[in-house]
């Protein structure tokens, strides 16, 4: 909540003069995955960006505000609730990829240590890798590091690098790795796709909306920068916020710069989509994610008769020109 609410208050600086100084409903719209961390992660930022002040100030003792966060049911989103449930073709995918050569050599150099962890832990390899149990370890590890409480004994640092670093290897494959971009057609390019929409649909006819949050969960991040090529094949720390900012340029077009906020404590890094400039065009940004993004998600999700087929196309390139002003931004934190 604390990382949360510095979040909340590095945001509202950072765009002083953009957004109002004050909550303004029309200027943002908040949404969340259905989880009650999700929605306090958010309710925390918002604390940050919009302490009540002036005629906002309900009650003299408590400096903060309600402000509304959206969300959907758990079984009805297909937005921010990553891996992206009932579809065939992915398991397909992420069975092929367990399978696949590249995800064998990664794994390798740790199949006697998986057996170390069947034998603290219960689980097997297949719930290790499969369910996803070794991912479960290392959190929970993780969780008991940073709040100060007592180690089982065989969890040395050692023991929860080579955790760390099997984490990383299962994430990159759940959405990368072997079949990537028929991967991302099917998870995070369903995110990019809407992101596009919206950056779209302003530029062609603006509003009065200037911010829109997401707050869901790493998975969700790993998934969109996989998808886009720009994820560091790091697990995202608490409160990590990926940010794409839409720009109009002086002779009317508009572009994208993305930044990635992975520390409390220090300022977004700058994210190239590969083969875009800087600044990258929104049309130069649409074209070249359009291989990623499923014309029709549920279609493509059916195996039929042992089939999966995508309908990626190849982009093509657009002119560039200078950045004059900020006109929407889109936020995605965990």
């Amino acid at each position: 909540m604390n990382q949360h609410y510095k979040l909340g208050q590095y945001l509202k600086k950072r765009y002083q003069g953009f957004l109002n100084a004050t909550y303004n409903r029309d200027e943002i719209y908040v949404r969340s995955t259905d989880y009650d961390r999700t929605l306090m992660s958010a309710e925390a930022n918002l604390a940050g960006m919009y302490p009540p002040t002036g005629e906002q100030i309900w009650n003299d003792t408590i400096p903060w505000q309600p402000i509304p966060v959206h969300t959907v049911p758990l079984s009805e989103d297909q937005l921010l609730r990553f891996p992206l449930e009932n579809c065939d073709c992915f398991e397909k995918l992420r069975n092929g990829t367990v399978n696949s050569s590249q995800f064998q050599k990664l794994i390798e150099p740790y199949k006697v240590f998986l057996k170390d962890i069947f034998n603290d832990t219960g689980y097997s390899e297949d719930m290790l890798i499969n369910e996803g149990k070794l991912w479960f370890v290392y959190d929970t590890l993780l969780c008991e590091e940073i709040h100060n409480l007592a180690l089982p004994m065989w969890a040395t640092p050692n023991y929860r690098a080579k955790l760390l670093n099997i984490s990383q290897i299962l994430v990159k494959a759940l959405f990368g790795l072997y079949k990537h971009e028929e991967k991302s057609r099917l998870q995070g390019g369903v995110l990019v796709d809407a992101i596009l929409k919206n950056f779209t649909d302003f530029s062609k006819k603006p509003t009065k909306r200037k911010m829109i949050i997401y707050s869901a969960h790493d998975t969700t991040l790993l998934a969109l920068q996989i998808a886009l090529n720009v994820s560091n094949d790091q697990l995202p720390p608490y409160a990590a916020c990926h940010i794409f900012e839409l720009h109009q340029e002086d002779d009317g077009n508009h572009s994208i710069d993305m930044f990635y906020h992975n520390h409390t404590g220090a300022d977004p890094h700058a994210l190239l989509l590969p083969d875009c400039g800087t600044p990258c065009t929104l049309q130069r940004f649409s074209d070249l994610v359009t291989p990623i993004i499923a014309e029709d998600w549920k279609k493509e999700c059916e195996d039929k008769d042992g089939k999966c087929t995508n309908g990626a196309i190849a982009g093509l390139a657009s002119a560039l020109s200078l950045m004059v002003l900020i006109n929407i931004i889109q936020l995605l934190f965990i």
